[in-house]
């Protein structure tokens, strides 16, 4: 990720913007899961373990808003 200093930007203002680039790349998440080898049954694993999670916050917040 490159960023160059624009005309009257502070160090700050081009260190945030740094930051939110990084972040929205999401370089760092993808560098931590890439520092141990995770098999493809175990991908597919914590897939359907985030799917089932997303159903179920999914279900709880109809549930409270008496969509159920």
């Amino acid at each position: 990720m490159r960023v160059e200093r624009r005309e009257g930007e502070t160090v700050e203002q081009l260190i945030r913007r740094f930051n939110k680039g990084v972040v929205a790349e999401r370089i760092t998440k993808t560098y931590r899961e890439k520092m141990h080898f995770i098999s493809k049954s175990e991908q597919r694993k914590e897939k359907r373990r985030r799917a089932e999670r997303n159903r179920r916050k999914k279900l709880a917040k109809a549930a409270a808003l008496g969509l159920n």
